[in-house]
């Protein structure tokens, strides 16, 4: 038992950036099935929803493609390489400058370009109903503190990386390498 532990353990780390991209779909799809209500009612909200839609799968996705190409192709052996970019790993670096850009982007968006004011036309994708886009540009920068804080603390913080060699944790049953 403590054999599969350590193997699920491993893919986890080895992983995670396909169960992120997994869990994205989730709130699409579900904002996208309470989207039909009000597109009935609207027909030319559709190419708005669609839009959204397509831009969250894009702009959420990007660091956990950069990620998984980190855990793939690059020198990257687990995702708990990403809490300390202090060792200056490039993908490392590039999965952090990913997220910078997608904050200035999106801040960008809801501030300049009426991304607070197309959130409140197009109901219901917060799942809280929100009518003032003073309220949405509170939140973002609630979130935008937030992620900068964790992005810093990663900076500042050793945090010790799990040893996680598939050789050590199959050492007496190197048929099962073959599932991973």
């Amino acid at each position: 038992m403590e054999q599969i532990i350590k193997i699920i353990f491993y893919a986890f780390s080895k992983y995670f950036w396909v169960f992120a991209i997994f869990i994205t779909l989730i709130p699409v799809a579900t904002a996208k099935r309470a989207s039909n209500h009000y597109i009935q009612k609207k027909p030319e909200l559709a190419p708005g929803y669609s839009k959204l839609f397509c831009g969250y799968l894009i702009w959420m996705n990007i660091p956990w493609v950069v990620m998984g190409i980190g855990c793939t192709v690059g020198q990257v052996p687990s995702i708990w390489y990403f809490f300390n970019p202090r060792d200056s790993n490039p993908y490392v670096l590039a999965w952090f400058s990913s997220i910078f850009i997608m904050m200035i982007v999106i801040t960008y968006w809801i501030f300049f370009k009426g991304g607070a004011e197309f959130l409140i036309k197009h109901h219901n994708v917060l799942s809280i109903d929100i009518s003032n886009p003073k309220v949405i540009r509170f939140f973002w920068l609630l979130l935008l503190v937030a992620g900068v804080f964790i992005m810093l603390t990663m900076w500042v913080v050793d945090f010790p990386i799990p040893q996680l060699l598939l050789q050590n944790i199959l050492q007496s049953r190197p048929i099962l390498c073959i599932a991973l």
